[in-house]
């Protein structure tokens, strides 16, 4: 009996050792491996879509740099345009109540104070009142203040845009 049970034993053992041989060198999958050739293929295909949202990125970035510099363009016309005098569109601006004026008499101290750019309050403040409008358009006023000094000494201011535009003396001390 034992030398039938070795014989078993020893077949058994011959049968499993051969079937765990022939799963180790079979050429199809078991159900427990790793297919690599699909995983290599999936990773390619991400590889793929990324390049691809680099390169749109990319387009993108571009995009963003030419209306930033278009952006930058207009900002400088647009300040141009109002240093030099042009129009914008936007709220109504103060150019002083361009009526006959105060009767204020200015010097010429008064007068090297005023800087272009400056608001007409601004100014009243360094003269001490308003001149006599002399022109009014659309967005701009011209006054004429009468001077202190010889006969017909005066400055005559111009307003654009509720800014100082332009300053002009004569005879003023």
């Amino acid at each position: 009996m034992k030398r039938t049970m070795k014989g078993m034993l020893g077949g058994t053992a011959l049968l499993v050792s051969l079937t765990l041989l022939s799963a180790c060198t079979s050429k199809e999958a078991t159900p427990g491996a790793v297919d690599t050739n699909g995983l290599e293929d999936k990773i390619a295909g991400l590889e793929q879509r990324l390049a691809e949202q680099v390169q749109k990125s990319g387009e993108q970035d571009n995009k963003i740099a030419e209306l930033e510099k278009k952006l930058n363009e207009l900002s400088t016309t647009v300040s141009t345009a109002t240093e030099t005098g042009g129009t914008t569109t936007g709220a109504p601006t103060n150019n002083g109540s361009a009526g006959k004026g105060d009767g204020v008499l200015i010097t010429f101290a008064q007068y090297e104070k005023l800087e272009v750019g400056m608001t007409v309050e601004e100014v009243i403040a360094i003269l001490g009142g308003e001149g006599e409008a002399l022109s009014e358009a659309e967005n701009m006023v011209v006054y004429n203040y009468k001077g202190t000094g010889d006969t017909g000494a005066n400055a005559v201011i111009a307003f654009q845009s509720g800014k100082l535009l332009t300053k002009a003396q004569s005879g003023l001390q």
